[in-house]
C-alpha cells in the first residue's frame, strides 16, 4: 500500500489511514492542515512547518468561512409574493 502525502501545501507529512482527515475530496494529517492553518495553528509534526507556507498564508478566509457565508445565503431569494 502506497503512503499518502498530506495535502497541506508544504507540509510533508504522511496521512494515517485510521486518523484521516478529509475536505473537498484530499486528504490531511490533521484538522489544522485540513483547515489551512487558518489561525496559524501548527502542525502536529514538530519537524514540519507547513503553517508558514506561503501558500497557505495568501488566503485570506478559510473554507469553513466559504462554507458559513454560503449557508447565510440560502435561502438565495424571497418568495414571490402573492
Amino acid at each position: 500500500m502506497s503512503e499518502l502525502r498530506c495535502g497541506c501545501p508544504g507540509c510533508h507529512c504522511d496521512v494515517d489511514p485510521e486518523r484521516v482527515f478529509n475536505h473537498d475530496g484530499e486528504a490531511y494529517c490533521s484538522q489544522a492542515c485540513a483547515e489551512q492553518h487558518p489561525n496559524g495553528e501548527p502542525c502536529p509534526a514538530s519537524d514540519c512547518h507547513c503553517e508558514r507556507s506561503g501558500k497557505v498564508g495568501e488566503r485570506d478566509i478559510t473554507n469553513n468561512q466559504l462554507d458559513e457565508a454560503l449557508e447565510e445565503t440560502f435561502p438565495a431569494s424571497d418568495p414571490i409574493s402573492p
